[in-house]
């Protein structure tokens, strides 16, 4: 993604809290905004995120080692509480093969919890001897109570595409979507495309999409909370698994499952909010092959 991307997410590491304001803790429930979204929908979404993207080129990430690995979380729902959120941090950080982590939405919980983000991620140390790197996208949470400005002034973006380089040249593609009202909306769904038949022109070693709404359970469940309608989840579906996309990373559900479709493997990832007692995260092995596991937390004492 962009050179200067997790220059903007890093806001986090710069401690900008002075931008947000303080809410009590009665404003926990948005019903509106979690079915339909209270802030601007898809479109007006991805142009403030193309606004930042055009001026700051997609950056490469240098990996230390050829297998090296991702750590991929979500649904962290922070307020002032964030102890799995900050053990997951310790996790990545002492991980010197882990040159990226992502988090794939809900990352607060309800209104203006952006300041206790900022302050809990400066609260762990950071590991001088590796990249410290985080790229994040929005879940329905993250925008429910109008706060999409919140979140553009602390992430600066929400759709992008990034690259992670080992030490012999092999380069794997990352490509983060907006997907926080349960749809892409038609300019995002014309990038998304236009990105994917770019990259299947390219000699990545491996292409992973990653995005906070899930497709579909195996039982057939389709959630009224911000999820696709059964076209467009199909015709996403489509689209990753004719252009080689070999993994899709994505929350929202609260529920582990893995999916395989052909050759694409759609994971849901465990939530890991403070509430949960089964909290969990994912480690994704990035070699000639791809392999995971899921790393359950310490329940909170």
């Amino acid at each position: 993604m962009r050179k200067n991307l997790y220059n903007g997410l890093y806001l986090l590491l710069l401690g900008t809290a002075s931008l947000f304001t303080a809410c009590g803790p009665e404003a926990r429930l948005d019903l509106v905004g979690n079915i339909m979204g209270t802030s601007p929908r898809t479109n007006v979404r991805f142009a403030d995120s193309e606004r930042y993207n055009a001026e700051h080129p997609f950056v490469t990430l240098k990996a230390p080692v050829e297998d090296y690995r991702v750590y991929i979380c979500t649904d962290s729902h922070i307020t002032t509480d964030c102890h799995h959120w900050q053990n997951f941090i310790r996790a990545y950080r002492a991980d010197l093969l882990c040159p990226v982590a992502l988090h794939l939405g809900d990352i607060v919980d309800a209104s203006n919890h952006y300041p206790d983000v900022v302050k809990s991620f400066n609260e762990i140390p950071h590991n001088s001897l590796k990249s410290d790197t985080m790229m994040l996208v929005a879940g329905n949470h993250d925008i429910c109570f109008k706060q999409w400005d919140t979140y553009l002034e602390t992430f600066k973006t929400s759709v992008y595409y990034f690259i992670v380089e080992t030490p012999l040249g092999q380069k794997d593609l990352y490509i983060m979507y907006d997907s926080a009202d349960g749809t892409l909306g038609n300019k995002q769904l014309k990038w998304l495309q236009n990105t994917l038949e770019w990259a299947s022109k390219q000699n990545f070693r491996h292409i992973v999409a990653g995005s906070h709404t899930h497709f579909f359970m195996r039982d057939n469940s389709q959630g009224i909370a911000t999820n696709y309608s059964i076209e467009e989840t199909y015709t996403l579906l489509r689209l990753f698994q004719s252009h080689g996309v070999d993994m899709l990373l994505t929350g929202h559900s609260h529920s582990r499952e893995v999916t395989l479709f052909d050759e694409l493997t759609c994971i849901i990832v465990d939530s890991m909010t403070d509430e949960d007692k089964k909290p969990a995260y994912l480690v994704a092995s990035m070699g000639e092959t791809i392999d995971y596991k899921f790393v359950n937390l310490p329940t909170k004492p």
